[in-house]
C-alpha cells in the first residue's frame, strides 16, 4: 500500500475496475496557459523502459507547450525499450520511441524540475534516499509496472498515467500559473 502522506503532500493513486474498457482519451491544452513558463516534470521508474517513457509521451502529447517532460530510471536498462511500450505509444499517441535510450535520474539537473514524479512508492523511497533529489519536488504515483504482464497491462498503465496526469495538472497548475517565461 502506498503512503498516505509524503513530505506533507498527498500522493495520487487510482483504483481501476477489474474489466477495462480501454478508451484512451486526449486532453486539449488549456489556452490560458499560453505565454507562461512550461511546468517541468521528470517521470521516474525503475529501468526507464515503460512507465516513465509512457508518462513523458502522454505529457508531451496532451500538454505540449504547457508541460516539458523527461523520463529517467533509478537503474536504467541497457537493452532497448520494451516492444509493448513502443506498440502502445505508436497505436494510441502516434509516437514512435523505438530509438529511446534509458537514462539515469542523476543525469538530469534535478533542481531545474518543478516536479519529480516517482511512478510507484518503491521508486519514491529510493529517490528520497538520494541526496541530490529535492524532497519538496518529489511526488509518488501508484502505477504498477506492466512489464511481463501482456499488452493489456500496458494499456491500463497508459490509461492510469493519463488520469493521474490530468488530475495532477489540474491540482498543480495554479502553483506555476504566474511564473512567466
Amino acid at each position: 500500500m502506498s503512503p498516505k502522506v509524503i513530505y506533507g503532500q498527498d500522493p495520487l493513486s487510482l483504483t481501476l475496475p477489474a474489466s477495462p474498457d480501454i478508451t484512451l482519451k486526449r486532453y486539449d491544452a488549456v489556452n490560458e496557459e499560453a505565454g507562461k513558463r512550461p511546468i517541468k516534470i521528470l517521470f521516474v521508474c525503475l529501468a526507464n523502459l515503460c512507465r516513465s517513457p509512457i508518462a513523458k509521451v502522454i505529457a508531451k502529447t496532451f500538454y505540449g507547450g504547457i508541460i516539458e517532460a523527461e523520463s529517467a530510471g533509478i537503474a536504467p536498462a541497457k537493452e532497448p525499450v520494451f516492444p509493448e511500450t513502443v506498440f502502445i505509444l505508436k497505436k494510441f499517441y502516434g509516437v514512435d520511441i523505438s530509438g529511446h535510450k534509458s537514462r539515469r535520474v542523476l543525469e538530469f539537473p534535478l533542481a531545474d524540475f518543478d516536479y519529480i514524479i516517482a511512478m510507484d512508492s518503491s521508486i519514491f523511497i529510493r529517490l528520497s534516499e538520494i541526496k541530490a533529489v529535492p524532497k519538496d519536488k518529489l511526488y509518488s504515483w501508484d502505477v504498477k509496472d506492466p512489464s511481463g504482464l501482456g499488452i493489456e497491462a500496458y494499456e491500463w498503465t497508459a490509461l492510469q498515467i493519463e488520469d493521474n496526469l490530468d488530475r495532477f495538472f489540474r491540482k498543480h497548475r495554479a502553483r506555476t500559473k504566474n511564473k512567466k517565461i
